[in-house]
């Protein structure tokens, strides 16, 4: 009896089919990559030249309001940027030249209006990446029981199943699932950074609008 040709692995033979529900959330990911870098631009460039908010011109307009300097204030006002959220101060400039109470009553709302305005787009963006992380957390739940129900599956319809195989199916449904974890965590912290940068504006704003608003109540 003639002996049989041994068995050879032919990598033309391996199984390379994806299946669709696969190729659709590998493509979610890819968009929320993309989502995430376009965020992320979006955020370096309309803040690129907001002033600091413990060393900026807000600031220190904030200090020059507490101490009540008519002068110090006007200087500080001038100095503020264009493309600042709190551009609409620059009106206090005119102090120089009139009075506390002869200042225009609506500059405090015109100002308000033009910092709301400014922050809105940013405010989208963090909403955005918000529900864009509580989909991602969905959808990723959803994919690794399909992942995990195709194990199962393909145990059930084995006579025999090897340790090694269903590892390996383990091994590529937490890979996938490590990955989405990544991308969760740095849509996290974008979103974090975007939402901590508002928060400190707006409070440093309410302040500078309260002061304003003490300055500018006429006496009693």
């Amino acid at each position: 009896m003639q002996e049989q040709p041994g068995v050879t692995w032919d990598l033309n033979q391996i199984d390379t089919y994806v299946p669709l529900p696969t190729k659709l959330y590998v493509c979610f990911l890819l968009v929320c990559c993309i989502w995430g870098v376009t965020a992320l631009l979006k955020f370096i460039w309309k803040t690129r030249a907001w002033p600091s908010t413990r060393r900026g011109e807000l600031f220190d307009l904030s200090q020059a309001l507490q101490t009540a300097d008519a002068s110090r204030v006007s200087d500080v006002a001038a100095k503020i940027s264009e493309a600042a959220p709190g551009a609409g101060l620059q009106r206090l400039a005119i102090l120089k030249s009139v009075a506390l109470h002869e200042l225009p009553a609506e500059i405090i709302a015109r100002a308000d209006l033009h910092f709301t305005c400014v922050l809105s787009a940013l405010h989208v963006t963090a909403n955005n990446l918000r529900s864009l992380r509580r989909l991602l957390l969905i959808l990723m739940a959803a994919w690794t029981a399909y992942g995990l129900a195709n194990i199962c599956k393909g145990i059930s319809y084995m006579k025999a199943t090897g340790i090694s195989a269903v590892y390996g199916g383990l091994t590529e449904v937490l890979g996938t699932v490590g990955i989405s974890l990544f991308i969760l965590a740095v849509l996290y912290a974008l979103r974090w950074r975007i939402v901590c940068l508002l928060d400190r504006r707006e409070r440093l704003w309410l302040r500078i609008k309260g002061q304003l608003a003490i300055l500018f109540a006429p006496p009693r």
